[in-house]
């Protein structure tokens, strides 16, 4: 008994379709954050302040 083996191939268009989902979803998921919570922005801008002064705190300290 022989097994076949199949190889699925995409085709630059079947691609072009997800890439277009994925998109979109993501651009959905943004919006409801932003219409869920307009102070997003700012909660964003200081967790990424945040995180950035505690990374260049790791980087100047001097534990040797």
């Amino acid at each position: 008994m022989e097994h076949e083996s199949y190889v699925v191939v995409s085709t630059p268009r079947r691609l072009r379709g997800n890439a277009l989902i994925e998109y979109t979803v993501v651009l959905l998921l943004l919006v409801i954050a932003l219409l869920a919570d307009p102070n997003v922005i700012s909660q964003l801008a200081t967790a990424l302040r945040n995180a950035y002064a505690s990374f260049v705190y790791v980087l100047s300290a001097s534990w040797i």
